[in-house]
């Protein structure tokens, strides 16, 4: 079992356009709809390899109720709470030199009763499991507590325990938070310029992501994935480190591609595969995910045969 925790969803809307100007009428066809957020694009992911998956989270106003409408269609399970406000819409517009501009609204606010329902959801699902299931942590929260996550962490494995695997795709004031407290996370993915900004310094390339694995705020994590864009990923997997290259793909549209990899890294680990296939899993996810339109959807037959071209080196 999967279980993915999504507190701000979002009806995303994708605009395809010949061109994209500030300041002038811009006319394109109709967007591609669909339910987003992280941790529902890395569930849908996930769901499409094969996985049992149930994601969980919150939903408010009329938006909202369109959403869990909507969710009936996904291939997966859902329990998603009602909260005050309005579930946000997040609208993208690619435009055909592929530059992507995004317009993202705040969504409800995860207030403190809110967040201990979710906690508590989470620990009912994961309890009922008879194997430990992957909890992945994902997005955006629009909270006053910026250490909501880590206190889901120090809770989550309070109850279930050291060895349960909880996965967190989340950056900026959370992720800090996250990595000072003394139970860390199994796994995180920050891209190279997060990367960069939760260690406080400049890094461009693979060599200097290299060179700050073994800095303390990552101490005691297992599993770093620090994504590198069309480079591919620099991976540290307890004390082994992986350069992870990728093949060139023409790129449709790149939004949810980060969520469609830690998917493809849950269901991987759910199925207790090596970390190779694990790795060439959630890459081919990623880079699948780009080759769609629509956000955080793969396919099996493009994942099957992006694995095969993924080549990865131990460092």
């Amino acid at each position: 079992m999967i279980l993915t925790v999504t507190l701000n969803p979002s009806m995303d809307s994708i605009y395809f356009a010949e061109t994209f100007t500030v300041g002038e009428m811009n006319r394109c066809s109709n967007p591609v709809k669909a339910v987003g957020g992280k941790g529902i694009n890395a569930g849908r992911t996930a769901a499409i390899l094969g996985g049992e998956v149930t994601a969980i989270g919150v939903l408010a106003g009329m938006n909202g109720a369109f959403i869990r409408t909507a969710l009936e269609q996904e291939p997966f399970n859902t329990f998603f709470l009602s909260a005050e406000g309005e579930s946000r819409n997040a609208v993208t517009v690619m435009d055909q030199e592929k530059n992507q501009t995004e317009i993202v609204e705040l969504g409800p606010e995860i207030t403190a009763e809110t967040s201990e329902k979710i906690a508590d959801t989470i620990l009912e699902y994961a309890l009922k499991q008879k194997k430990a299931p992957i909890i992945a942590l994902c997005g955006s929260a629009n909270t006053k507590n910026e250490w909501l996550y880590h206190d889901y962490l120090q809770r989550l494995n309070n109850t279930l325990g050291s060895n349960v695997k909880i996965l967190t795709d989340i950056s900026g004031k959370q992720l800090q938070h996250v990595l000072t407290g003394t139970i860390k996370p199994y796994f995180i993915k920050p891209n190279i310029h997060e990367f960069g900004e939760l260690l406080n310094t400049s890094i461009t390339n693979k060599k200097e992501v290299i060179q700050h694995l073994n800095h303390p705020l990552l101490n005691e994590i297992p599993f770093i994935l620090v994504s590198c864009g069309g480079d591919g990923a620099i991976v540290k997997y307890n004390e082994q480190i992986f350069d992870v290259i990728i093949p060139n793909i023409d790129i449709i549209n790149p939004t949810g591609s980060g969520d469609a990899t830690v998917g493809g890294i849950a269901f991987a680990l759910e199925q207790g595969l090596s970390i190779e296939e694990t790795l060439r899993y959630g890459m081919a996810c990623g880079m699948s995910n780009a080759l769609e339109e629509a956000v955080g959807y793969v396919s099996i037959k493009n994942v099957e045969t992006l694995k095969n071209n993924i080549i990865i080196r131990e460092v």
